[in-house]
């Protein structure tokens, strides 16, 4: 342990969004402003530790010069003085660096990196439980693809089937069954599977979607009215929503029931991507329509209007949603966004736009209206391509470029598959795709992108 300091004085909404906050009472301005609820200031009497056990360990690895093994060893220099004489690191505790390092990451937005997220993971890890296990299952399983040790990928999947067996059995209290720890605890059951996935079967997903949704159901309206909840809620109502999106599915009738609940609740910096996914979900119920086939105009126009709500939605925007394009000195260009979370809103209309673009054009293939959709789909995958930078490597501090963390990567990975699979990509963009997936692999372990690279492979 380390004393790092006074904490900061800023309320806790301006240290996630990464603000300066002006320190107003009883809310700051700032919180104001946005329209989001200001949780108020710490005591400055408080100390700020911080766990270095894992810059130790790094430490300790380098100067030994020891490889990556199963449980590696860390030998210090032979002395007669020297307590440290040797240092072993399990699976297990390699396996929580790792996922404490990608995932584990404070002002990222990500609904596993949310402050109080973190508390309910930090508590989970250190109780042995399914919440533990998966941590290691991810973990391990990150590492074994990394070092291609089957030693490590088989403790993973039983920490993984530990998991499970524990999950079925808390699900029967009620209690338990409707905590925030068994939403995060679904989160990671989709994560590991990211993360180990082979090959392109989603039978797994829709298993856990359907529990992400009996959960919710479960959960009732108070999920709602705390941030957490709204955050895990925000965060699975994403990932249902793309899913139905990429396969031309329905959005359950259970998660739109619960979206408008949680519209009468948003705050207004949460009104835009509130509104956008209403504007999927309709996006998602032409796309899996069959009414072309009995009014085929009819069908068109009803794209041609959805897409125009897509358009405008982004024309709309309040001021703090906006992104900057930035062209630094032989850098080529890297859109700035106020926060990684307003990335992927804005990626997610993007996918939108580029699909019922590339629908409308197999039902209308009119000269006209092709040249427009081919310059809309263009258009909205160079803006996916522009985005990347910025969350490759998003800001550890603020002016300072962080290192590459999974946590942001997962978002990233449908908007890049649709950016290398669209109409309009040209080969060296393809290429480029290409290679930011194998980057991905390689620096997090994450199977799915090498999935996702050989698939778009086999589109060309």
């Amino acid at each position: 342990m380390a004393y790092r300091g006074r904490p900061s004085r800023a309320c806790l909404e301006c240290r996630v969004k990464r603000r300066k906050c002006d320190l107003s009472k009883p809310a700051c301005r700032q919180c104001v402003r946005a329209g989001s609820r200001c949780s108020g200031y710490r005591a400055q009497s408080s100390l700020s530790i911080r766990d270095q056990t894992a810059d130790t360990i790094d430490r300790a690895r380098v100067l030994s010069g020891s490889s990556s093994t199963a449980s590696q060893s860390l030998t210090s220099k032979e002395s007669g003085h020297d307590p440290w004489i040797r240092i072993t690191i399990s699976p297990q505790d390699q396996a929580l660096h790792f996922f404490s390092y990608h995932y584990l990451m404070n002002g990222s937005g990500r609904a596993l990196s949310h402050p109080d997220c973190l508390s309910v993971l930090y508590t989970g890890a250190k109780e042995r439980g399914y919440l533990a296990n998966l941590v290691d299952a991810v973990g391990l399983g990150s590492l074994a693809q990394l070092r291609n040790a089957s030693d490590l990928t088989h403790t993973a999947g039983v920490a993984y089937a530990s998991a499970l067996r524990h999950i079925r059995a808390a699900l029967a209290d009620p209690v338990e069954a409707a905590s925030d720890q068994m939403l995060v605890a679904i989160t990671l059951l989709v994560l590991y599977e990211t993360v180990t996935c082979t090959g392109g079967d989603v039978s797994s997903w829709d298993r856990h979607a359907d529990g992400v949704l009996a959960l919710v159901q479960l959960r009732g309206v108070s999920q709602l009215q705390n941030r957490v909840g709204r955050s895990i809620f925000f965060h699975l109502r994403t990932s249902i929503l793309i899913d139905c999106l990429q396969r031309r599915l329905r959005v359950p009738a259970t998660l739109t029931n619960w979206m408008s609940e949680a519209r009468i609740l948003e705050t207004a910096q949460e009104r835009p991507a509130g509104s956008l996914a209403d504007i999927i979900v309709e996006a998602c119920s032409l796309l899996a329509s069959n009414e072309n086939k009995a009014n085929p105009s009819s069908y068109i126009l009803a794209f041609l209007a959805v897409d125009e709500k897509l358009e405008s939605w982004a024309n709309t925007l309040p001021a703090e949603y906006k992104y900057t394009i930035s062209t630094p000195d032989n850098a080529g260009r890297q859109d700035i966004y106020p926060d990684i979370d307003m990335l992927y809103t804005w990626n997610l209309q993007r996918c939108a736009r580029i699909i019922l673009r590339q629908t409308l054009e197999t039902l209308a293939p009119h000269h006209d209206l092709l040249q427009v959709s081919d310059a809309i789909i263009q258009e909205n995958s160079s803006d996916i391509c522009y985005s990347i930078s910025y969350a490759l490597h998003f800001c550890d501090k603020p002016g300072q470029s962080g290192q590459m963390r999974a946590a942001c990567i997962v978002p990233l990975l449908w908007p890049l598959y649709i950016a290398g699979t669209a109409r309009t990509t040209v080969n060296t963009v393809r290429d480029w795709v290409l290679l930011q997936m194998k980057t991905i692999q390689e620096v997090t372990g994450i199977q799915r992108a090498r999935v996702m690279a050989l698939d778009i492979q086999r589109s060309c």
